[in-house]
């Protein structure tokens, strides 16, 4: 029996928040974490259409000075010994192991992002480091800014590596705003009950959300082995063709098909399996995958 990460779409108790974990503003140092003063990087995420926002400098907390509308800001701190973390939900930087700040986090109340993992080069953030983590949420497997540093801002491979080890770990994608050309670059659409860290925090932790870089998901149903996706965009449009690859165990494409949407069956015994959605002109959707059994 497969399982979804998707069942509250089902109740339909939550709402989509696009969300952004990782941001850099505030008292900055130059090329460090940004100089633009938090309150216009907060102003500019809301015009995207931004409901959700972390801002996460390195090795230090930024706290908020003002209520803002219509927007949520959560406490973050980037964790910058290399390779770096997003701790989401703390207020405080401790110099110590990546493990014992994966645990003084999750202690605290929060959840752990390991940071871009092909940043500069490939490998950034080693398998072998991560295979001897435990405790964090979820690997980064797109940074829109990444590219800017010469590397990649793609790590499905490393997703891949790990959910292939049959751990539950989700994809998230994120801006890691420094400059006002970053914005919107990638972004995380979170089906919560609302925007407050708590409801953010239980979506997060169940997988219900995806990454995209401007594909919508319009459509979702798992039963029993047939898979269902149909993607969209955030706005109107007549165009609806869209690429989609059904990846399974180390990254095998198991199946790709264009149209408006996609049934797939999963092979008996197939560990996982995670969908991708691409537009015509090259946006993406990453879907949370579907695990065999009790991997979920």
């Amino acid at each position: 029996m497969y399982k979804s990460t998707y069942e509250a779409l089902k109740e339909g108790q939550g709402t989509w928040l696009k969300t952004n974990f990782h941001t850099h503003a505030g008292i900055c140092i130059e090329g460090q974490c940004g100089i633009h003063p938090l309150d216009d990087v907060v102003e500019a995420y809301k015009k995207a259409g931004c409901k959700v926002l972390a801002i996460s400098n390195h090795n230090r907390y930024i706290p908020q000075a003002k209520e803002y509308d219509n927007i949520s800001i959560l406490d973050a701190v980037e964790y910058s010994a290399n390779p770096h973390m997003l701790l989401i939900g703390v207020r405080e930087f401790h110099d110590v192991p990546h493990q014992e700040a994966i645990d003084r986090a999750v202690a605290a109340g929060g959840f752990v992002i390991l940071c871009h993992p092909n940043w500069q080069y490939n490998g950034y953030f080693p398998n072998s480091l991560i295979d001897s983590l435990k405790g964090y949420t979820g690997i980064e497997i797109f940074n829109g800014e990444c590219w800017n540093d010469k590397g990649s801002g793609l790590a499905l491979d490393t997703w891949d590596h790990v959910l292939s080890q049959g751990k539950r770990t989700w994809g998230f994608g994120n801006d890691d705003f420094h400059y006002y050309h970053h914005t919107n670059l990638a972004y995380n659409m979170i089906y919560a009950k609302s925007g407050r860290y708590e409801d953010i925090k239980e979506a997060v932790s169940n997988g219900c959300f995806y990454v995209s870089t401007g594909v919508a998901l319009k459509e979702y149903a798992l039963e029993g082995e047939e898979l269902f996706v149909k993607g969209g965009y955030f706005q109107e449009t007549y165009v609806n063709c869209f690429e989609y690859k059904f990846t399974g165990v180390q990254g095998r494409v198991l199946y790709k098909t264009e149209g408006d949407s996609a049934r797939f069956r999963i092979p008996d015994g197939e560990p996982y399996v995670r969908v991708e959605v691409t537009a015509d002109y090259g946006a993406k959707m990453y879907l949370q995958p579907v695990f065999l059994g009790n991997n979920l």
